[in-house]
């Protein structure tokens, strides 16, 4: 399974401004993006033969994250 990492950044009405690193699992990634972006994606395009690659990288342009190779120790699974 890979992971990805992307900087989500704190609410500014709060008064610690510093960002969070989320790390999320390819497939919790597709969990809640792929519907979305299907839906768009075939609305854009008029077709409805997508990837699962190409939804990821997607994603990943859209926030900003990388791959990460060891997640060990930041999440409880």
């Amino acid at each position: 399974m890979r992971y990805f990492r992307y900087n989500e950044p704190k609410d500014p009405k709060n008064e610690d401004y510093t960002a969070v690193t989320v790390t999320l699992s390819e497939q919790e990634i597709l969990d809640y993006y792929w519907d979305y972006w299907y839906t768009n994606m075939c609305g854009k395009f008029n077709k409805t033969e997508y990837s699962i690659k190409s939804c990821l990288k997607d994603w990943k342009v859209a926030h900003r994250a990388w791959q990460v190779e060891d997640h060990q120790g930041e999440r409880d699974e």
